[in-house]
C-alpha cells in the first residue's frame, strides 16, 4: 500500500478545481523584489541601512480584478526571512499554489499555506504579502475599502509618529526640531547599546521640542535588564510614552521584571510575532503595550488576532510598519482605521517619509503630521509599472495557462 505524501493530504481540498470558475479564481501571480534607496540613511542598534528591500505581489482574478500585497523587511527578523527568501517563496512555493484558487476564500488559503510548515506561524513576512493581496482582491471585487472587510473604518485621519536616530546631540536635536515643525507630535528615539548616551540624547531632544511633543525610546533589544531600569529612572522627568523592546525578544522574564518596576510603559515588539506570542506576553504580564506590525505577523488577519488578545488581556497596542512602500502603507492605514485599539498614533504614513520614491501611482495624503485614509475600493492604490521596472531586482510572472502548458 502506497501512502499519500503528507503534502498531498494537506492540499486535498486546496486544488484549482475547487474554484470552479468563480469570479475571483486566481489566474495570474506576479512578484517583484525591489530595492528603494532611503532619502537619508536609517540607523538603529541593529545597524545602518541606505536602501530598503521589499517584495511586491499582484494577484489577478478571472474577472480581471487585481489584488496587491507587500512584504516589508528592514533587518532579518527572528523568523530568519529576508527579501531573497520571501521572493523565492512567493515565486516558487506559494505562488504556484495560488493559481486556480478562489481568491474569495481568504481564510482557507491562509490556513492551508500556513499548514505547509510544522511551525504554525512560520514565514509570516511571506504570508503577509498574500494576506494583503487577498484582502485587496476581495474588497476591490465588492467595491468596498479593505477597512470595511475588517469591520468598518472608525476614523479617516491618523496622527503619525516618526522614528529618528541619535548619533550625537546636535544631529538629534536638529532632526527632532525639524520633525516637530512638520507636525509630528510623537518621536521614537532609536536607542543603542550605549544606554548612557541614549539618556543624554533623550534629555536633549525633550528640552529642544518641549512638552508639546511626546517621546518614546526604542533600543531594539540592545539593553540588559539593569540598563533598561536605569534609563527609565533617569528619564522619568521626560514622561516617556513608552520604552519599546528594551531587551532580547526571548527574555520574557526580563521583560516581565522591567514592566513591573519601570515608571514608563513597556512595549513588546520583537517578542510578539504571532498570536501565540501575544498570549505568552499577556499571561506573563511582560509588557504594557504590544507593538503590532502587519509584516512581522503575517498580515491583517493574524494582526487582528493579536489586537484582540491584547485587548482581552488589558494591554494597549501601538502600530508600527517596518518601513513599507505604498501598498504596505495603505494597508497599515486601513488596518488602523478598523482597529481603534491600536491607539492615537500610527508609526508610518507613506513611503515618501523615508524613501526617495514609491511604487504606486497615488500619493498618500500627509500634512501636519497626519495621514488620510486612501479613498476608493481595496487599499485605494495601484502599482506604477514604470517605477517597478526602475527599482526591481527580480521578478516572477506565473499564470494558469503557462502552468498547464508545462
Amino acid at each position: 500500500m502506497v501512502r499519500p505524501h503528507w503534502r498531498d493530504v494537506l492540499m486535498a481540498d486546496f486544488s484549482p478545481e475547487s474554484a470552479r470558475g468563480a469570479p475571483l479564481t486566481i489566474v495570474r501571480v506576479e512578484a517583484w523584489k525591489v530595492r528603494m534607496p532611503y532619502g537619508a540613511p536609517m540607523q538603529s542598534s541593529r545597524g545602518r541601512l541606505e536602501v530598503g528591500e521589499k517584495v511586491l505581489l499582484r494577484l489577478t482574478a478571472l474577472d480581471g480584478t487585481v489584488g496587491l500585497g507587500e512584504a516589508s523587511i528592514i533587518f532579518p527578523a527572528r523568523d530568519g526571512e529576508c527579501a531573497d527568501s520571501v521572493f523565492r517563496r512567493l515565486a516558487e512555493v506559494s505562488g504556484p499554489l495560488l493559481l486556480g484558487q478562489d481568491g474569495a476564500r481568504i481564510v482557507t488559503i491562509l490556513q492551508t499555506l500556513a499548514g505547509l510548515s510544522s511551525e504554525r506561524h512560520a514565514f509570516p513576512t511571506s504570508l503577509c504579502a498574500i494576506d494583503l493581496a487577498l484582502h485587496d482582491l476581495k474588497a476591490r471585487h465588492l467595491g468596498i475599502p479593505v477597512a470595511d472587510l475588517l469591520g468598518g473604518a472608525t476614523r479617516e485621519r491618523f496622527a503619525l509618529s516618526r522614528s529618528m536616530a541619535m548619533p550625537d546631540e546636535r544631529t538629534a536635536v536638529q532632526s527632532a526640531c525639524t520633525l516637530a515643525e512638520m507636525g509630528y507630535r510623537l518621536l521614537t528615539l532609536k536607542g543603542s547599546a550605549d544606554w548612557r548616551h541614549d539618556i543624554r540624547m533623550a534629555r536633549a531632544v525633550q528640552r529642544a521640542v518641549g512638552a508639546g511633543v511626546r517621546i518614546e525610546i526604542d533600543p531594539n533589544q540592545a539593553w540588559h535588564c539593569k540598563a533598561a531600569l536605569a534609563v527609565d529612572a533617569a528619564l522619568q522627568e521626560c514622561e516617556l510614552e513608552c520604552i519599546e523592546q528594551p531587551c532580547a525578544w526571548w527574555d520574557i522574564e526580563a521583560m516581565q521584571l522591567i514592566t513591573e518596576r519601570a515608571h514608563a510603559p513597556i512595549a513588546a515588539d520583537e517578542s510578539v510575532l504571532s498570536p501565540a506570542d501575544a498570549m505568552r506576553v499577556v499571561r506573563a504580564r511582560a509588557a504594557d503595550i504590544i507593538t503590532v506590525k502587519l509584516a512581522k505577523s503575517g498580515g491583517l488577519r493574524a494582526s487582528s488576532a493579536i489586537v484582540a488578545i491584547a485587548e482581552a488581556g488589558g494591554l494597549q497596542c501601538n502600530l508600527g510598519s517596518k518601513h513599507t512602500l505604498g501598498v504596505g502603507s495603505a494597508a497599515l492605514l486601513h488596518f488602523a482605521a478598523a482597529h481603534p485599539a491600536v491607539g492615537e498614533f500610527v508609526g508610518y504614513g507613506s513611503a515618501l517619509e523615508r524613501f526617495v520614491g514609491d511604487i504606486i501611482n497615488e500619493t498618500i495624503d500627509i500634512s501636519d503630521g497626519q495621514a488620510r485614509l486612501p479613498p476608493g475600493p481595496g487599499f485605494g492604490v495601484t502599482l506604477n509599472d514604470e517605477a517597478i521596472a526602475r527599482f526591481a531586482l527580480a521578478s516572477a510572472d506565473l499564470s494558469a495557462e503557462r502552468t498547464r502548458a508545462r
